[in-house]
């Protein structure tokens, strides 16, 4: 009987330590799980923005190109009239010359 006795003790211990082997990889698993949902969140979040982040830039460098070519279309005209090839283009006076050639001026030189 004693062998019994220190036979169902023996299971009952492993019985308790499996258990509490079991809690603990339940519970870290469980903190994996969240920490690993967090970062899924994070990570779809961040793909949204270099999604957007991409749009925007493609939309940004189209713009860029439209503005360099009106910009080379005006620099043409203005040196063609600069140098009397073309007489038909003379510039028309305006009250904001002035202004306009400064900033066109300051444009340039941070361009």
């Amino acid at each position: 009987m004693v062998g019994h006795q220190s036979e169902a003790s023996s299971i009952s211990s492993n019985i308790s330590m499996n258990f509490e082997n079991c809690n603990t990889l339940l519970q870290a698993f469980k903190e994996t799980h969240g920490e690993a949902y967090k970062l899924a969140l994070l990570n779809n979040w961040l793909k949204g923005l270099y999604n957007w982040l991409e749009g925007r830039v493609k939309s940004v460098e189209e713009e860029l190109l439209i503005v360099k070519t009106n910009f080379d279309y005006l620099e043409m005209i203005y040196k063609a009239t600069s140098f009397g090839e073309i007489e038909s283009c003379k510039p028309i006076y305006c009250e904001n010359c002035e202004v306009l050639h400064n900033k066109v001026k300051y444009i340039l030189k941070t361009a």
